[in-house]
């Protein structure tokens, strides 16, 4: 069996006082018993994270499908700057914001983007910057130093996803990614 995660990522590239976001949006999910309180090695990553608990039921649909017997089923929280991919789920497109145009096929550099030196991505087609969070990637992808994965968690609720946007006070976006 592979392992899959859901990240919930800010669509701000440089969130600011991310680390103090961090800590207000953790401090909510484990006062809802969504997440236990103490670390552990319940992520794939060489960082702790924080393993799910029975209040997690109340966010998806599929409570059944929840993975409490899974070594890996936490949270893991990260606060550098992060591509957030799908993994094995590739991409189908990249829809520039100022023409439209797929530039999926063309040579486009997110290790300006990585390396915290520009916000925005060069389109191929129309020569024009754009913040990188303003380009439409199918499936979707995230660029943030604030992102949040629930490892092999089954699909979260809109009603959830909502709730943490309105606490994270800003859009995001929701990545699937399949290792």
């Amino acid at each position: 069996m592979s392992d899959n995660s859901i990240s919930i990522v800010s669509k701000i590239s440089d969130y600011p006082a991310n680390r103090l976001k961090a800590q207000q949006i953790l401090d909510w999910l484990i006062s809802e018993d969504i997440v236990e309180r103490e670390l552990s090695t319940c992520v794939l990553s060489s960082e702790l994270g924080y393993a799910i608990a029975k209040g997690a039921s109340l966010i998806t649909d599929m409570p059944q499908n929840l993975p409490m017997n899974l070594a890996v089923n936490g949270l893991e929280i990260i606060v550098k700057r992060t591509v957030f991919d799908t993994g094995g789920n590739g991409v189908e497109s990249i829809i520039c914001p100022k023409c439209s145009k797929d530039i999926v096929e063309n040579d486009w550099d997110l290790e300006s983007w990585s390396n915290s030196e520009i916000d925005k991505l060069l389109c191929p087609q129309c020569e024009a910057l754009s913040d990188i969070n303003q380009y439409c990637f199918v499936p979707d992808w995230g660029f943030s130093n604030l992102g949040f994965k629930f490892w092999n968690w089954p699909e979260l609720s809109p009603e959830f996803i909502a709730n943490f946007e309105k606490r994270l006070e800003c859009k995001v976006r929701v990545v699937y990614q399949r290792i």
